[in-house]
């Protein structure tokens, strides 16, 4: 049984009707002729079809009828204005598929397959564009243009996958844009539409976002509009349409942006099952650096570079029908990336009235400002070093015991400063007295590493490794908190990562690399007279 999705027309493939041309001053039979007719269309045929006496005088502003199947068609192929992952196109023949480029024009015939966490969009000749999203597969039928009069005639083919598609309203009686579906066809005269076409079991989902769309076979027909949509199961007749989930209401940053990985959250809607998440570049999507389905209502943003970009998520019905979008402009300024920090860690007790402040370097950086004051505002400094070379500092003059708090950015090569990582407080005590003698106690590891808490509930994967790839990970922890502690950390250079994981279980990118060198004396090993002595650290 075959579908038919059709807009403002009952039939998707209904014989056009005559396309009309309104005479301007100066037109005679034979430029018209000469400009939309096929070549072996003679002007006669046109003047004895449009009953002309005077084939040099056309009144201005009368109609001129010319049937369809006589005007001049050729090739008008989709260019790719943007793409993200891997994507092949598969030309006509026994041509190999090619990779897919930004600015590549790609004609009728062609075969579209995107990857996972890949995303493309197509710009067709009238304007009209097209994103097809991850796991997808397109054909291209036909892209093909009715001369110089702005009619064209596209036909696409969703093998698997989803489409989304932004059509420039069409004119002229011929003009036609068609997606098809192994069990449906969605034919538009400019709208915003999105169709789903799951190959596992042939179902296929048409949502309009705006317009008017018929939805259609043998058996009924039915009206969709923006806002509603229709879910259809293999070889069934269209239900009835239903209401889309209304956009979230959306907490959009209205500040910069300065943790990577930062969230974005939403409130919950009714009825929705789960929640797609989109991230692009800009507020047109061209291409998706986030495609992904939760079930939440926050979702941990990718590894994004400096500057704005775009949100968008809408809600997921329990047959799998998705809701209107809600999207957020926001801006990222995390980079260059805080190291992670070694010593002292958050509301750790420090003895010695000059303390060491050290951490780990990040590969994005070529300095780091360092700060420390009394009061969690840095309202007023007591010590600071703008540009600190290596990874440590310590206090330039002694302080008293008491209370502080200290913070650490990156700086790039080109001077760039990047955010400062938390307040990390800290308490400056006297030295305790020497212990008793007894079992020495262990109440943590030798080389400590921390970093900013994400939200309640998330968790931490972990890497250490000798090379800055991590082709040999000699560390490979999950923890519940934003630290992680060694014991017997063997000495020498060590490079780090870290990555989140949701309350959900999406495990977001990995943050930059950050390197450390962990001395011997961290090791807690003593070589001596050929033997290796454990030495315990008391606290």
């Amino acid at each position: 049984m075959l579908l038919a999705v059709t807009a403002y027309i009952p039939h998707a493939l209904a014989a056009p009707a005559d396309w009309h041309y309104r005479v301007r001053p100066g037109d005679n039979l034979w430029d018209l002729a000469a400009r939309y007719l096929k070549p072996d269309v003679s002007w006669q045929k046109l003047q004895d079809y449009n009953q002309v006496a005077d084939p040099l005088h056309l009144p201005p502003g009368s109609t001129m009828q010319f049937p369809v199947g006589w005007l001049r068609q050729g090739p008008a192929p989709a260019t790719v204005i943007a793409v993200l992952g891997n994507a092949t196109a598969q030309p006509t023949g026994n041509a190999p598929a090619i990779p897919v480029t930004t600015g590549m024009s790609v004609g009728y015939g062609t075969e579209l397959d995107t990857a996972a966490d890949t995303s493309l969009t197509l710009q067709l000749a009238d304007g009209s564009r097209v994103l097809l999203q991850a796991n997808s597969a397109l054909v291209l039928d036909r892209l093909s243009a009715y001369g110089r009069t702005g009619m064209v005639d596209t036909r696409m083919r969703l093998k698997r996958g989803r489409v989304n598609s932004d059509v420039t309203p069409l004119s002229g009686s011929a003009a036609r844009f068609t997606v098809s579906t192994p069990n449906t066809i969605s034919s538009v005269r400019g709208t915003h539409f999105r169709v789903a076409a799951d190959d596992s079991d042939g179902s296929a989902r048409t949502e309009v976002v705006g317009g008017h769309v018929d939805v259609g076979n043998d058996a009924r027909h039915v009206m969709v509009n923006g806002g509603r949509g229709v879910a259809t199961a293999a070889g069934a007749k269209p239900g009835q349409p239903q209401a889309l989930l209304p956009a979230p209401s959306i907490d959009c940053p209205a500040q910069p942006l300065t943790q990577s990985p930062a969230q974005i959250q939403w409130k919950p809607l009714d009825r929705a099952a789960h929640y797609r998440v989109q991230v692009a570049p800009t507020d047109r999507f061209e291409a998706l650096v986030l495609d992904t389905v939760v079930d939440g209502t926050q979702a941990t943003l990718p590894a994004l570079p400096d500057g704005p970009h775009a949100f968008r998520v809408r809600g997921i019905d329990g047959e799998r029908m998705e809701g209107l979008d809600t999207t957020c402009a926001f801006t990222i300024a995390a980079h260059p990336q805080p190291p992670l920090i070694i010593e002292p860690q958050p509301n750790a007790k420090v003895r010695g009235t000059r303390p060491e402040f050290r951490w780990t370097e990040s590969v994005e950086a070529e300095s780091y400002a360092w700060q420390l004051s009394g009061s969690a505002d840095f309202g007023q400094l007591l010590a600071s070093n703008d540009k600190v070379r290596g990874s440590d500092v310590r206090a330039p003059q002694a302080l008293p015991y008491g209370h502080y708090v200290w913070r650490i950015a990156s700086r790039d090569k080109d001077g760039k400063l990047g955010p400062y990582t938390s307040a990390m407080p800290f308490d400056l005590v006297p030295e305790p007295p020497a212990p008793e003698p007894g079992a020495p106690q262990h109440q943590h590891g030798d080389f400590v590493l921390s970093w900013p808490e994400g939200t309640p509930g998330q968790h931490y994967h972990v890497q250490l490794a000798r090379k800055a790839d991590f082709s040999d990970v000699a560390v490979d922890e999950t923890v519940d908190k934003p630290e992680i502690s060694l014991r017997k950390l063997a000495h020498g250079k060590w490079y780090a990562r870290v990555q989140t994981i949701d309350t959900d279980g999406y495990t977001g990118p990995w943050g930059a690399v950050q390197r450390t060198r962990v001395p011997c004396s961290a090791c807690r090993w003593l070589t001596a007279g050929g033997g290796v002595v454990l030495l315990y650290l008391i606290l």
